[in-house]
């Protein structure tokens, strides 16, 4: 019709949501399937369940917001996922572990905190540990954040859908 614009709402905040909490419950599963496949101690149980909970949760969060710029932002999505579990396991290959203590609530989610201090002492805003992660469960935590990575990617734009509404 002439004279309408459209204005794109993008995903709504609870169906975004309630799909990220979907994705994280199904990698925190995925996680642990893994952990238990490979024999790995490491990373610990706790914490890879938490971490897969909360990559979901914020999985939902990042699409919804992608959804209000892009009218079709699954590609961006992906991309921004697949990214994120690349550095973090190039991160945990490559660098020494972050130093100094971590505050005990961040227990449950180190798996997202250690990455992320990591680029902070890259950047000068932390520092690093002499100990690095060890080899032989790097494929393990390098497998859990594909699997990870994979869930949310295909399972948040498939549960929270995009929809258009006029404005």
């Amino acid at each position: 019709m002439i004279g309408t614009q459209e204005k794109r709402q993008g995903v709504d905040w609870g169906r975004g949501l309630l799909a990220g909490v979907g994705a994280g419950l199904v990698a925190a599963l995925a996680s642990v399937v893994v952990r238990a496949l490979l024999h790995a101690v490491l990373p610990p149980l706790v914490p890879t369940l938490g971490s897969a909970f909360v990559a979901g949760l914020g999985g939902g969060v990042l699409y919804v917001l992608l959804s209000r710029v892009w009218a079709s932002p699954t590609a961006p999505f992906v991309i921004v996922i697949l990214a994120l579990a690349t550095l973090d396991s190039i991160f945990i290959a490559a660098l020494p572990m972050p130093g100094g203590p971590l505050p005990r609530p961040l227990f449950p989610v180190v798996g997202l905190i250690v990455p992320i201090r990591q680029l902070a002492a890259l950047l000068g805003l932390g520092e690093f540990g002499t100990r690095t992660f060890p080899r032989e469960y790097l494929l393990a935590v390098t497998v859990i954040h594909y699997v990870t990575a994979a869930a949310v990617a295909w399972l948040v734009p498939w549960w929270a859908g995009q929809q258009s509404r006029p404005g």
